[in-house]
């Protein structure tokens, strides 16, 4: 982990969108994947993504001891479907962000 003085809000931010981006895989993998795979095999998927957002949780528990002044609307870095409408000024920044970080990718 990077010192606390080198975490800044942009970098929540990007990590954020970039863990959104992973949940909304993962939730969209745990649907179609019974299709190849045995519910056991399913089950594995489905515990790594409860990992990943426990990881958030403390993602977002750091950026709030860090930066106790933000406002509510940043629950939203972490947490949040990315196909739905924003709703708020920072969601609709994670979510462009998330896309960006999709686009990066594929270059």
């Amino acid at each position: 982990m990077i010192r606390a003085k080198d975490r800044t809000i942009d970098v929540y931010k990007r990590v954020g969108a970039e863990m959104r981006l992973l949940k909304s895989i993962l939730s969209k993998v745990t649907v179609d994947v019974p299709k190849v795979l045995t519910a056991t095999e399913t089950d594995k998927i489905i515990n790594e993504l409860d990992k990943i957002c426990l990881i958030c949780s403390k993602a977002e528990d750091n950026m709030f001891k860090d930066y106790p002044n933000l406002s509510n609307e940043y629950t939203d870095v972490f947490y949040g479907a990315l196909n739905c409408v924003p709703r708020n000024e920072v969601d609709a920044e994670i979510i462009e962000t998330a896309k960006r970080v999709a686009d990066e990718l594929f270059k």
